[in-house]
């Protein structure tokens, strides 16, 4: 019984020796090569001499020159075995055609020739011909079912489109030959494909018994038990393994992980800080493990306490910038933004050129409100990374809250050039831009904006607000409805739109229900408060206009546009002196307004 290959039979065939290449005794081809010639047997001594010479050019690694003997010999003795020789010289020199139409040649004089068969099955299969190599190994193992090469080849033919197939012929295999390694891999790669975790499981235990010292596959079988979530098992091999290689820091990780699999969180992070311990592993690993922790923590945010615990334990041999990183971004996801922003800037003081940390720390100063900081410290980074696209957004964004625009535009068109398709720096240039009166120019963004991503009801009540600021009434509307029909809860939107009608004075009775629940949802936010005044202003209700106004300038004393809507309620009361003092202290704080001076000049509303 032959005993099984190891190595593909495909590679084995191109590594024939010369020996192999002889043709077939000629006893063996008596019935195809009998010659009735009376000088028959000169002729097969002649043939046969060629067949030597071309044998030894073969072993010289002269194949060309053995191909030329090998078809003179053909021309006397035009056998199957011939066309086979010649058709392996063929592949040696990897002249693919004619190796294939000589390996036909043999196949079609002998059809049950399984070496003949074999041959050709291997050239279909380099020549990427998958299901004629697989229609010739079927045939081959019809013809020869101990033909356990040919049950492996057919099986790797079949691993590319029929795995299920594939497994089936690998385990008949298995069951002619017995435990094989080579078809053990096989069988565990395919149902680990497959999905069938437990059946991985067998096979790969089967494999541990033929090699109980190989590390890989004791790893292999370790996080099979984890993914079906056999977690003792899993430990028990595991410290079976670290008897032998205690100090291996991807078996203590493979531990640390499994307890964290099974939500043991202080289990798993004992076993991290049993690597930061552990003088013999390099510090450069201790932070690429420790990280690899964090990063979990960054998706689980159960893993948090145990990450900072791991990194704050590695922190205190060393001073290292990542460590410092890595504790930053915890914090932050623990909400501990003063600790993390503390991180961020010694991250940033040892490791200036590192990109990422500056935009980490921007990132952090500008979530925690901290607008002055991040405008500072983004000054710093920008002078290594003039051309960072986050450093520039975050700087614009910064200068923005803080009110300057000009500063800010600066650094936000930079960043849209950078990322001309990220619509959060694409909507904030377009407000900036709205602030600066450049209305024009901010709704090209927006319009850019919207085009990817069109239903941000943000963007769309922005652009509502510059319609509005150009009388464009069809296009206001339309935004606004469009806007509130993607956030109807979004008291921002409604207030604006509201607003927008009251001072057009129509569709009031829709206004005041949309500023109505704006002001539910914030009662002390002084414009919606004035918003809803507005409205009843409009509506020629008064008292009502007043009472709603002047909670608004309870909350916000210093706002121009609430002291003169006050003004023009007490005005319509009668109250014609007060209105003038109102418009007075409102025109102090908003020079620009002409309208209002004008009010002030006659002493009354057009």
């Amino acid at each position: 019984m032959k005993k099984i290959i190891a190595a593909i039979l495909f590679l084995s065939i191109a590594a024939c020796s010369a020996a192999e290449t002889s043709v077939k005794k000629p006893e063996e081809n008596k019935a195809q090569n009998q010659i009735n010639a009376p000088d028959s047997t000169d002729i097969k001594n002649a043939a046969s001499d060629y067949v030597v010479d071309g044998a030894l050019a073969e072993m010289q690694g002269n194949y060309a020159e053995a191909i030329l003997d090998y078809q003179e010999a053909l021309k006397l003795d035009p056998s199957p075995g011939l066309h086979y020789t010649i058709a392996k010289s063929y592949l040696k020199l990897k002249k693919i055609g004619p190796a294939m139409r000589h390996a036909q040649t043999a196949v079609a004089g002998d059809s049950t020739d399984t070496e003949y068969l074999t041959l050709l099955g291997h050239i279909f299969f380099i020549s990427n011909k998958v299901d004629s190599a697989q229609a010739i190994f079927e045939k081959v193992v019809r013809l020869d079912s101990t033909d356990y090469n040919a049950y492996y080849n057919l099986g790797a033919l079949y691993e590319r489109g029929k795995p299920l197939k594939a497994l089936e012929v690998y385990n008949k295999l298995l069951k002619l030959a017995g435990p094989q390694w080579s078809v053990l891999v096989k069988i565990a790669e395919l149902n680990e494909r497959l999905g069938n975790v437990k059946k991985t499981i067998a096979t790969i235990e089967n494999l541990a018994k033929l090699d109980p010292s190989n590390l890989k596959l004791q790893e292999l079988l370790i996080e099979s038990y984890v993914k079906v979530g056999d977690y003792d098992k899993a430990i028990k091999l595991l410290d079976d393994v670290l008897l032998l290689y205690p100090d291996n820091p991807h078996l203590i990780e493979m531990k640390a992980q499994t307890y964290i699999a099974e939500k043991k969180w202080e289990e798993g992070a004992k076993e991290y800080i049993k690597i930061i311990h552990n003088e013999k592993i390099p510090f450069e690993t201790k932070v690429e493990i420790s990280a690899g922790f964090a990063k979990e923590a960054m998706n689980d945010s159960a893993l948090i306490p145990a990450a900072e615990m791991v990194l704050t334990e590695i922190d205190k041999d060393s001073t290292d910038w990542q460590v410092n990183s890595l504790l930053g971004e915890i914090y932050r996801i623990d909400g501990k933004d003063s600790l993390s922003i503390e991180r961020f800037e010694k991250a940033a003081s040892l490791a200036e050129w590192n990109s990422q940390v500056w935009s980490s720390l921007g990132i952090g100063l500008f979530e925690a409100g901290r607008y002055e900081e991040a405008v500072e410290q983004m000054t710093k980074g920008l002078k290594n990374f003039p051309n960072d696209f986050v450093l520039n957004f975050v700087m614009g964004f910064s200068q923005s809250q803080l009110g300057a625009h000009k500063e800010a535009k600066k650094y936000l068109e930079k960043a849209t050039l950078l990322n001309p398709n990220d619509v959060n720096v694409l909507s904030v240039y377009a407000f900036t831009l709205n602030q600066l009166h450049e209305e024009d120019e901010a709704l090209k963004y927006i319009k850019k904006s919207l085009s990817i991503d069109p239903n941000n009801a943000q963007l769309l009540g922005m652009a509502g607000m510059i319609y509005d600021g150009k009388k464009m009434w069809t296009e206001c509307d339309s935004s606004y409805q469009k806007a509130i029909k993607l956030d109807s809860a979004n008291v921002l939107l409604l207030n604006n739109y509201a607003y927008s009608l009251a001072e057009r004075g129509i569709k009031l009775d829709e206004a005041l229900k949309m500023v109505s629940y704006s002001v539910e949802k914030e009662p002390e936010n002084s414009s919606y408060l004035d918003t809803m005044g507005w409205v009843y202003f409009k509506l020629g209700e008064y008292d009502k206009a007043e009472k709603y106004i002047g909670k608004a300038l309870d909350v916000d004393g210093a706002n121009a546009v609430i002291l003169e809507h006050l003004g023009d309620v007490k005005f319509k009361k009668g109250e014609k002196d007060k209105a003038l003092e109102l418009w007075k202290d409102a025109y102090a704080l908003d020079k620009s307004n002409e309208k209002l001076k004008e009010k002030i000049d006659k002493k009354a509303i057009e």
